[in-house]
Order: C-alpha cells, then structure tokens, then sequence
C-alpha cells in the first residue's frame, strides 16, 4: 500500500528542475588527472528537494587536465564510450539537501586559467569526488542551493561553507551573548551542548569550553614528561586482537552465581561481572542486577536484609518527597533556588525521551513518576539539585525499575558515580577530556598529530560524550546495555574513555582525509548521534584496553593509572563505584 502511494504521488506531482548545469566535471578519483562531463541538477521531488549529477549523454568526450595544478582541461577519447559509461555511472550520484553537512569550494588562481570546484561533504562524513565548473561560476548553484537550506562560511576555513538551520541560528546568538569574563559555569554550558547538535552552535561550543581551558588550564594534571606528545607518538604498540561481544548473561547463569539466602558468591563476583561486561544483561534480568551494580543493594547482602532495609529506605524517600510537595507557593517566593530547580526539572521532563513509547504522549504518569524523582534528589542533594542532563540518567533507571523508590535509590547510586560531571567548575570534565587527549596521543598518534594542528586537541567535541555516558548517542536500549558494561567497572576504570578513543579511531580517516577544521569535527562527531553500533564499539575498546595492557611496561605511569594495570593496579574484587570514586577524586 505505501509503495502503491508513493507512485501515485510520484505521478500526480512531478519532478521540478530548479537548475541544471551543463559541463560540470566529476574528477574519476583523488588521484585521477581524468575528469568525466556532466550535468548538476538541483531537483525538486515529491519525497524533497536532490542535487544531483549525471555523466554527459556524450560519450565520446572526457576531459584530462593537461597541467600539473589540476587546470586547463581539454577533451580527449582515450577511453572506449563503454568504459566512459562505466566511469560515469561509478561517479554519479543523488543526494537529499538534508543530507549535505557541508562543502568545500576550491576558487582558481587568478590569471591560471582554471576552473573552480565544489566538493560535497554528506553528514556521515563521506563526501562525492570534486565537480569541476568548466563553464560557469560556483555562485549561480550556491544561491539556488541556498532556497533549501541556510549556509554559513566557516570562521576557520574561508573555503568551507557550513549547513545550517534557523534553530541553530537563535540558539547561536543567545550563546553569543553570555559574559565573557571566563566564569562560564555548568548551568550555561551544558545546555547549549545538549539542546543542539546542529552546525550553527558549533562554533558557540567550542567558544564556551576553551573559556573553561582558560579558566584553569593547570587542569592538564598529567602532562609530565612521560605523557609529552613527542615522546608517546614514538611508542609502537602490538596489534589489536580480535576479540568479539558474547550472548547476554540469562537469568540461569545469574543465578547460578546467587547463593541459597540471596546474596552472590564473593569469590565468583568478579567472573559475574566480566560475564556482564562482555554481553550485557537479558533485559529480564536488569531489575534485579541494576540494584546491585548501582550500590542499592550491596553484593553480600541477603533478600531478608535487603528488604528490610529497602523499607526504610522507602520511608525516607517518602519523607524528603513531602518536603518539596509540601512548598507552598507563598514559600516559594522566598525560596528562589528551589523554585530555579523546579522549574530546570519541569522543562527537562517535558523533553526527555518522548520518543521512547514509555515516556510518550500527554498525561503520562511516567513523566510524573520521573519529575517526583528528580524533585526528591534536590531534597536529597541540595549543594547540587538538579542540572540539565540529570534526568538523562534517570529515565532508563525508571524504565526498567517501573517503581520511584527504587528509581531514586538507583539513580543516588549513579549520580555518585556521575556527579562531579554536573558541578559548576567542570574541572572533572576537564580532567576527562584531559585523559582522553593522554590516550589517543598514545593509541593514535596520526590522530593526535592532526588534531593538535587544527587546535582540537583539548577534546571538547567529545564533552557530551563524556556528560551523559553517550545518552544522546545510542538508542535507548543501546544505552541500558552500555550502561550496564559500565557499572561493572570493568577492565579498568576508565573505560568510558577508552570507548571514546575507539569511537575517534574509527573517524580518524574521514577527519583527516576531509581536512576537518575545529568546528568541523565538532559537526561531525555531533552528526554520529543514531549511527554508532554499540557492540562493534565495545569490542573496539576493549581490544584497545588489550592492546594497551600488553605493552604496560612502556607505558607513561598516569596511562597505566587510568587503565588500573601494572604497578598502578588495584585488586581486580575492590572494583567497585566507590572504589572508584576514591580514585578519581584523588586525581582532582
């Protein structure tokens, strides 16, 4: 029925030719001096509006730049029609304007007799083989280009022109317009990296968090001479092995693991957690194992003392919500921080995972039951209340649990786990992005190289990464498996970070070989939202960890620290989030 629909439609309305282009060439490859005629097209269709370019009906003409500076194009017929058919077919393409992220534009030397280019960067990171103008200026298709979508140059890059979108734009100058004196807390800068992932802001982003660099840049606690970039780009390191993700832990081997009165056998725990770091849970299990990973419930603890101890802990939850439902509007207007938190709950509610069928439509008592949350933990923490991205950690808590009390209890285990994230210097994002910069100076130094030249090397395109344990990067289930390979701090204590170095490992070619800028690596890690596949990503970092492990002898002493190996190793049974925690705070 649906494809019966989208024909009839096709029929009833026809393809519109915005502009056509004549003798534009599509150059064969990078390092072909052969360049095939053809025909671009901005063209207006009944599922939207594609450029496109086709090889010329002429076959019997291709064009070879008779110069070394790539100019002066001639015909020649060194190919037979056939081949040039096939070169041409293999060039072409149609692309959806939604799917441009941007463009380059390469203008000739003035006098060169040249032609100018246009090479079109999609927002996977791909882009087409540049098209040559033989005959006309780039300005004509721009401006038409330009009746679809707003485009912007780029600061950095003259010949870079950004997509971007008029969302983007007002955010973009509200950012613009916040003090600075370099007192740029977490209330402003965690929102405009989790409202907008679109390119206008990028720009804006990268502003803000250098002005947290410049607020403290002794932040780079790890940069001594071991950890220098000269010395780790000459480290060589063995290969990867290939490892791969295992099935999720069943309910039967979980419980193979339970002892008769229900706690877990002390000397099998941490094989239950290596089980759960390789394959994630059954999502049947996740009730009961989210309770023990988050520190709810502890290990040793039997069902009789668990229960019982739950129902106090149910009673001060009920306590410290009566306490916020209790405010009256009159003690409100003498209470302005509650009243701030209040409202940050409510605005963040309304928006978080409506998509999801759980937290989807209007009087969804879901939504109340994640607002009661919320409101309880700024009871609960009042030197920290509520900041923006908070409730990205407690919606899939209050998925799986389906019950506020242990939602609350699991997500107090969590924020003790994630809360230096939230406070209002932002030293500990700092101190990640830092640790981040130390691994992939070791792990991908070409990277590294690169990124320090395009004055990128601070990292802070990975900060919402990092903010919210890739929440907006993953689907929602995707998430509660990550999550959960997390909590079991496993291998090594930072293996958030190392999930991060896999990801930019990944990406290295497409941002080298596109000549990413600063605000272009931004737009581009921001455009992997939706694309990333968790299990590939787990298995990439935990052969990263492998890889790092064998060569521990030569590695700088804070590398080893973060990856808990060597002489900086802890007892694989203390791993746990308060362990942890005591880690992390003495690298603060």
């Amino acid at each position: 029925m649906d494809n019966d629909l989208d024909t009839m439609v096709r029929s009833i309305v026809p393809d519109k030719v915005v502009i056509s282009i004549s003798d534009v060439a599509a150059k064969l490859g990078e390092d072909s001096r052969e360049y095939i005629p053809g025909t671009l097209t901005i063209i207006e269709k009944s599922t939207g509006v594609f450029i496109e370019w086709k090889p010329s009906e002429d076959h019997d003409a291709s064009w070879v730049m008779t110069s070394e500076d790539g100019y002066n194009a001639e015909y020649v017929s060194s190919r037979s029609p056939e081949q040039k058919r096939d070169c041409g077919a293999r060039v072409a393409f149609s692309m959806d304007v939604n799917d441009l992220s941007s463009f380059r534009i390469e203008e000739p030397k003035r006098g060169s007799g040249g032609f100018p280019s246009i090479r079109l960067i999609c927002r996977d990171g791909s882009s087409q083989v540049p098209l040559f103008f033989r005959n006309l200026t780039t300005s004509e298709f721009i401006d038409r280009l330009q009746g679809y979508i707003t485009l912007r140059r780029s600061r950095q890059d003259a010949n870079l022109v950004i997509v971007v979108d008029q969302k983007s734009e007002a955010l973009a100058k509200s950012v613009s317009m916040l003090d600075e004196n370099g007192d740029i807390l977490s209330d402003q800068v965690i929102p405009s990296v989790l409202n907008d992932t679109d390119a206008v802001t990028q720009e804006e982003k990268i502003r803000l968090m250098r002005e947290l660099r410049l607020a403290e840049e002794q932040m780079r606690v790890h940069s001594d001479a071991a950890g220098e970039f000269e010395v780790v780009t000459q480290l060589d390191l063995p290969p990867r092995p290939e490892l791969f993700r295992e099935l999720a832990v069943s309910k039967e081997l979980w419980n193979s693991y339970k002892l008769s009165n229900g706690s877990y056998d002390p000397e099998k725990l941490r094989h239950l957690k290596m089980n759960v770091f390789r394959g994630g849970l059954n999502a049947e299990l996740r009730k009961e194992a989210w309770k023990l990973l988050l520190g709810y419930r502890q290990w040793n603890e039997t069902d009789s003392e668990f229960e019982k101890r739950r129902a106090e802990l149910a009673k001060q939850y009920q306590n410290m919500k009566s306490q916020w439902m209790s405010v009256t509007e009159d003690q409100e207007k003498r209470f302005s921080k509650f009243v701030k938190r209040k409202s940050l709950v409510e605005k963040d509610v309304a928006r978080t995972d409506r998509t999801v069928p759980f937290f989807k439509g209007e009087d969804n008592m879901n939504l109340v039951h994640l607002h009661n949350v919320l409101m309880t933990y700024v009871m609960y923490n009042f030197d920290l209340g509520y900041v923006q991205g908070m409730s990205d950690f407690a919606s899939p808590l209050l998925f799986v649990m389906k019950d506020e009390v242990d939602t609350f209890w699991c997500f107090v285990g969590l924020m003790e786990m994630t809360h230096k994230n939230f406070e209002k210097d932002q030293a500990f994002i700092k101190l990640q992005m830092n640790q981040l910069r130390d691994l992939v100076m070791i792990v991908n130094p070409k990277l590294a190289n690169y990124l320090e030249s395009e004055k990128s090397d601070d990292m802070y395109f990975c900060f919402r990464w990092v903010l919210v344990w890739f929440k907006r990067e993953f689907s929602f289930m995707d998430t509660c498996k990550l999550w959960e390979v997390l909590w079991t701090g496993q291998p090594c204590p930072r293996f958030l970070l190392l999930i991060c170095v896999a990801i930019l490992d990944s990406q290295t070619n497409i941002i080298i070989d596109n000549q990413f800028g600063l605000t272009e690596i931004l737009k581009h890690i921001n455009d992997l939202s939706m694309h990333l596949k968790v299990d590939e990503i787990l298995t990439a970092a935990e052969a990263i960890f492998h890889q790092l492990s064998a060569s521990q002898d030569k590695l700088p002493a804070h590398i080893c620290q973060y990856l808990n190996i060597g002489e900086s190793a802890v007892s694989s049974n203390s791993s746990s989030p308060s362990r942890q925690r005591n880690e992390e705070q003495e690298d603060l």
